[in-house]
């Protein structure tokens, strides 16, 4: 049983994710994290969430107070929230689960320093899915190489901030890598309209023909389960920065 932590409990993939840790058997909720001043603070968690149901866990303003309760902090925030729980959780030595996207180099610093001391996971995309759509990716550019041009498309809904997506830039990153292909040559194209849950589309255009890989989520569930597998994979795990990779093992 692995004790968690959810921060943001109204957010769209925060209130998932406690939907999804609360059905499974392996995971138990002990607390949330939600802004100063927020009306629901000191009220219980699957009431705030949306869960409809109150499961003996309080929403509480400051991390301080519940984090020795949990052995693990599930984050899909904002980066500077999330710089802050992260050095919590290294203070603590308490693992760290998250999933915001949009950090400034030097934060992303500061994830490789706290993964010396505690397990530390930084997925921008928790889907199966997309992590399997990344690995084929590669492959494409390690075989066209410079044959082809890379565009890759990213669509989300309005109220998401940073663009191109984390997703995006961690398929360009793959693609890079495997490809020998200059990360600055892809192109990237960010579309921000309705409540969008999330699409990527990456096109390899060559001489007279093209190849199209694309992944649709048509709902944030995806998201909640895989983050529900890295919630379990993470607290197994000793020092060290996870990624996705980690957990399906290709």
């Amino acid at each position: 049983m692995v004790n968690v932590v959810i921060t943001a409990p109204r957010g769209h993939m925060d209130s998932l994710i406690v939907k999804a840790a609360y059905e499974r058997e392996d995971i138990r909720i002990t607390g949330g994290i939600g802004p100063v001043g927020r009306e629901y603070i000191g009220s219980d968690i699957g009431l705030v969430s949306g869960l409809g149901r109150s499961i003996g866990a309080l929403v509480s303003d400051n991390l301080e107070d519940v984090i020795n309760e949990c052995d693990l902090v599930v984050d899909f925030s904002r980066p500077q929230l999330s710089i802050g729980f992260l050095e919590t959780c290294r203070q603590h030595k308490k693992a760290f689960l998250c999933g915001t996207t949009g950090f400034s180099p030097e934060q992303e610093a500061l994830f490789e320093d706290a993964a010396d001391e505690i397990p530390v996971m930084k997925a921008a995309n928790t889907s199966f899915v997309v992590n399997v759509m990344r690995k084929l990716l590669g492959q494409a550019a390690k075989n066209l190489g410079s044959k082809a041009k890379i565009e890759i498309i990213d669509l989300h809904s309005e109220t998401k901030i940073d663009a191109p997506s984390g997703t995006a830039l961690e398929l360009a990153e793959e693609i890079s890598e495997q490809g020998k292909h200059p990360t600055e040559e892809i192109v990237f194209h960010s579309v921000r309209a309705g409540d969008i849950p999330s699409s990527h589309k990456v096109i390899f255009g060559c001489k007279g023909e093209m190849l199209e890989i694309s992944h649709h989520a048509y709902s944030w569930e995806c998201y909640a389960t895989g983050a529900c597998d890295a919630i379990q994979y993470l607290a197994g795990q000793g020092p060290g920065l996870y990624t996705m990779d980690d957990i399906i093992q290709f």
